[in-house]
């Protein structure tokens, strides 16, 4: 039972070394000298990793608003008096609120990962590379799926 909860962490391990960097990963970072001295952690890094959790949960936050705000003021009528169906209002709500959902778990990840490197005092490299054009990509990908169901409802 130890051996396989230790294969699951070397993995995981494996998998956020890969993504996120260290001496085996990142070019380059094979050529910098151990420390002998804990690694300095300004104060104000605390407060910028506080700073973009706040950003990202903004964010997340405005679109649930919006997905919020489109069932509040879509009605119950199906009537033709409107631009866009309320079938089509519930699609772009089915895909806004998980994508409102991801950000926020995404955010508070990214928080728990730093701050857990800033306790520790470890050396790492705290630029996340993959999350947020993965992030800007889905966002965008929902933008253009809703234009298009929206267009598509609205001319036929």
């Amino acid at each position: 039972m130890a051996s396989s909860q230790n294969t699951g962490r070397n993995a995981t391990n494996h998998l956020f070394d890969r993504l996120y960097g260290t001496k085996q990963f990142t070019a380059g970072a094979e050529l910098q000298l151990p420390r002998k001295v804990p690694m300095r952690v300004e104060p104000k890094s605390y407060f910028a990793n506080e700073r973009t959790f706040l950003s990202w949960m903004g964010m997340a936050i405005t679109l649930g608003g919006v997905s919020s705000a489109l069932i509040g003021f879509s009605g119950d009528d199906d009537s033709t008096d409107h631009l866009i169906s309320k079938r089509t209002i519930d699609i772009i709500t089915c895909i806004y609120s998980p994508l409102s959902i991801l950000i926020m778990c995404y955010a508070l990840f990214t928080y728990e990962w730093r701050s857990k490197f800033m306790r520790t005092k470890q050396i790492g490299f705290f630029d996340d590379k993959v999350g947020p054009i993965t992030v800007a990509v889905l966002v965008l990908l929902t933008l253009i799926t809703i234009f298009v169901i929206a267009l598509i409802d609205y001319l036929f």
